[in-house]
């Protein structure tokens, strides 16, 4: 397995309990033991939770060899080799792909100060800088983890001064519907000055070290340290000239989480046909069993690691013939600025938003997006319990286009188990 995160790890423990009793390599370019990713930019960063604490349970259980600190970079399928960083290679019968996603950088040069978020060692970083007397934080990026950044540090109680940059206009936007207006209030209330509907520039430097970050409007905020939380880029870059199906980026899967190649010439394989030794799992993957009335949709949400990652070890084992289909209804919640924001479906691609509990724009709400007069997901803030019914109707839906009732029962089990966070 190439990976270590909560995708890698839920592969791992599926593959020795469906009776896999080979040699078992988990490959990671982290020096630490697993550990789960959504508390970092809530819990952590506030303090809250330590390093211990987020430890994926199980991960040092499965009696695998675990190479740590060591990057893959690169895949020879015909020889079935992973080569590692230093010139080492691991030969697979079997692999999982489950390397998820790094946070996109700023393109070109920045000064020091200017931190991006995605792992332990970032937030580290970052609260390192603020316990040092930063003061000025600027967040480019109102999504997910910038949100929930902003609320942890100015929740500090350390006098951080917060300002939130948006070019597109609202925090959350993918929310669709009133919840990122929602936020926003929040957001104002909590301290945080938002700054929506204008990009950036660059930045500013004194020495070497972060000023301020220009604005395109001209302006220049003061910024002793400025995150960057621009999005994820799925990391891929190692599996360049393998001969996959890498669109946008990600491995491209079939429904069974077998991955599909691109045909590259000079390789005697079509492109889309199956690999049936390598399955994908996690943020890495864009998986046909995922997808809009637009196609194919790539998830970054912690329940779709942990799915996948247990299916792909089943089917890798049972290989095509006897593989099932991935079978999933979306779900995750986030915190920030004391509300608590749940979701299931797909509700970013809707064309119609309903307020069914609440008053639009308050902070008890409940909102149904609609495609077509369909139920495509919904969206929830400070009223999560109601979701359940809602994902109820999304499943059903699922069982109506021929599921099987067993991959349905694992679908129930994880919405009861509430999902999972973003970040």
């Amino acid at each position: 397995m190439v990976g270590a995160g909560l995708a890698g790890v839920r592969a791992g423990e599926a593959l020795r309990a469906l009776g896999f009793s080979g040699a078992l390599t988990v490959v990671s370019d982290e020096a630490e033991l697993p550990y789960d990713r959504p508390p970092l930019t809530k819990q952590v960063v506030a303090g809250t939770l330590t390093a211990d604490d987020i430890r994926l349970a199980g991960a040092e259980d499965f009696g695998a060899r675990w190479v740590r600190g060591t990057a893959a970079v690169g895949l020879d399928r015909e020889r079935r080799r992973v080569r590692l960083a230093g010139g080492a290679e691991l030969r697979y019968d079997g692999l999982v792909l489950a390397t998820g996603a790094r946070a996109r950088a700023w393109p070109g040069e920045v000064p020091a100060g200017v931190l991006t978020v995605r792992g332990l060692a970032d937030v580290r970083a970052l609260r390192a800088a603020v316990d040092g007397g930063a003061r000025e934080v600027v967040v480019v990026g109102a999504g997910f983890v910038g949100v929930e950044l902003a609320s942890s540090l100015v929740g500090l109680g350390l006098g951080v001064r917060v300002t939130l940059v948006e070019p597109f206009g609202r925090p959350l936007r993918a929310l669709g519907g009133t919840v990122p207006d929602v936020v926003a209030g929040a957001a104002r209330r909590a301290g945080v000055v938002l700054r929506l509907g204008i990009g950036v520039t660059g930045f500013r430097a004194e020495g070497a070290r972060v000023a301020g970050v220009e604005l395109a409007a001209g302006r220049v905020l003061p910024a002793e340290v400025a995150v960057v939380a621009i999005g994820m880029a799925p990391a891929t870059g190692w599996l360049t000239g393998a001969g996959l199906a890498l669109p946008g980026g990600r491995v491209h899967c079939d429904e069974r989480l077998f991955a599909r190649t691109a045909g590259t010439a000079g390789v005697a394989e079509a492109a889309g046909v199956v690999d049936p030794r390598i399955v994908v799992a996690g943020d890495v993957a864009r998986c046909d069993a995922v997808r809009s009335a637009d196609g194919p949709v790539a998830l970054e949400h912690w329940s779709n690691a942990a799915a996948q990652g247990e299916l792909a070890a089943r089917n890798l084992l049972a290989g095509p013939a006897g593989a099932e289909p991935y079978v999933h209804v979306p779900s995750f919640w986030t915190s920030a600025f004391g509300l608590r924001i749940k979701s299931v479906g797909l509700p970013g691609t809707g064309d119609r938003v309903v307020a069914e509990e609440g008053e639009p724009g308050t902070e008890k709400l409940v909102e149904a997006h609609y495609r077509e007069g369909r139920l495509v997901g919904a969206v929830s803030v400070n009223l999560g319990k109601r979701l359940a019914g809602y994902a109820r109707r999304l499943q059903e839906e699922q069982g109506a286009a021929g599921v099987s009732g067993e991959a349905l029962a694992r679908v129930s089990g994880e919405v009861a188990a509430g999902g999972g966070a973003a970040g």
